[in-house]
């Protein structure tokens, strides 16, 4: 919104930022050139997402593990390969995880903290005919075919529900190890 504000000197008033109380520049410098949007738009021919600052800032995204950001990251990688596309049918092998930087055993404990987070929503892969199928996933953040819109899942995740998952989650870690101690055999 603009209002306007009178100037000291003049009596003419000078429409400013309702936000920052500066008269608003006028002329040359405030024109788009074709060199700026050259600068300011996507790469042409390439591939490019696009992130919400409200995302960036949201408690889910702020809170993951670097293997989160590790299997987010090669999501949206994979989400742009296909042109934005094929959300809710992105396939990732557990080899393509492991060639982007994450360790095997840590893999399904990532994944299930994505989906806490409610970044992504994951559909696991079965064998059939001997073959094995990958799992697939979908970023919440973007559109897909099947729902439309956007879900956001992310956005009811706050403070203390990290905080209860994360403990419950600790508690479920020590007793797998405790088992393994007390129950190793060595065979």
């Amino acid at each position: 919104m603009n209002s306007l504000v009178s100037d000291a000197n003049e009596d003419k008033a000078i429409p400013v930022n309702a936000g920052i109380k500066y008269a608003m520049q006028k002329g040359r410098a405030s024109r788009k050139t074709s060199r700026d949007k050259k600068m300011y738009n996507p790469p042409q021919g390439e591939p490019w997402i696009w992130l919400t600052t409200e995302l960036l800032l949201s408690e889910a995204w702020r809170s993951m593990s670097i293997n989160c950001y590790k299997l987010i990251f090669h999501l949206l990688i994979e989400h742009s390969n296909h042109a934005g596309h094929e959300n809710g049918r992105l396939l990732s092998t557990y080899g393509q995880l492991q060639n982007y930087g994450l360790t095997r055993n840590k893999i399904r404990a990532v994944i299930v903290e994505a989906e806490f987070l409610g970044l992504i929503k994951h559909r696991r892969g079965r064998k059939e005919l001997a073959l094995n199928q990958p799992n697939s996933y979908r970023l919440t953040f973007y559109a897909d075919d099947e729902n439309g819109y956007a879900t956001n899942e992310w956005k009811s995740i706050t403070k203390e529900k990290i905080k209860q998952w994360r403990g419950k989650t600790g508690q479920l870690r020590k007793n797998r190890e405790n088992y393994k101690r007390n129950f190793n055999t060595g065979l």
